[in-house]
């Protein structure tokens, strides 16, 4: 997952000044969703951080949809571009993805990819999300669509947040399925997503 041209990438200490400031977009097309209102976005990241996307979803007044999870330790299979180079060259210890979909209040849905690297030293972890920050390196390839019930997601870079924590490094990216949904929200979203713990689900699941 690579960062829009000229976009900044921040960690989760200075996300919510952002994501805050995404929700003033004004005078958007009509029939688009925006971002939800700066007192429901707090709320939305409080219930991320604790794992809850249900309630970080209708705080942000919309609804999860279908899930899915899986676990794999061969990184590079699962990437592309310089991405994957860097992953051939210092093979990470585990890759959890999430795919997961939000329908938004005009019952549009958008589909939502997080990545959890892990690595054996922080540094590795660090360098991996420099990389990915970069337009235009590659990638995780999120799971495929049928996993969370829609078609297979291309991610284009350009609604996509990272951090790291220790060892881990976390990518998250939101993509437009159906539905007109603006700019500022689907950068909320990916900004709410790359807050959720990392959770390990049943290994090739």
């Amino acid at each position: 997952m690579a960062k829009r041209p000229g976009g900044l990438v921040l960690g989760a200490a200075v996300l919510a000044l952002v994501v805050a400031n995404a929700g003033e977009e004004q005078d958007a097309a009509p029939g688009t969703t925006t971002p939800a209102s700066a007192s429901g976005l707090p709320a939305s990241q409080a219930a991320a951080q604790r794992g809850d996307l249900v309630a970080a979803s209708q705080a942000m007044g919309m609804q999860a949809g279908p899930s899915g999870r899986r676990r794999d330790t061969d990184c590079a299979a699962n990437a592309h571009g310089q991405v994957r180079d860097y992953l051939l060259r210092t093979p990470c210890r585990t890759l959890d993805r999430l795919l997961f979909t939000i329908r938004d209040s005009r019952g549009g849905t958008i589909a939502v990819a997080v990545a959890w690297v892990d690595f054996p030293t922080p540094a590795q972890a660090s360098e991996f999300r420099r990389i990915d920050d970069i337009w235009g390196t590659g990638q995780i390839n999120p799971l495929p669509g049928a996993t969370a019930g829609i078609p297979d997601v291309r991610l284009s870079g350009q609604h996509y947040r990272s951090r790291r924590q220790g060892t881990l490094a976390v990518v998250a990216e939101a993509e437009p399925v159906t539905g007109r949904q603006s700019d500022a929200l689907l950068d909320q979203i990916a900004g709410v997503a790359v807050l959720l713990p990392h959770v390990a689900p049943p290994s090739g699941k």
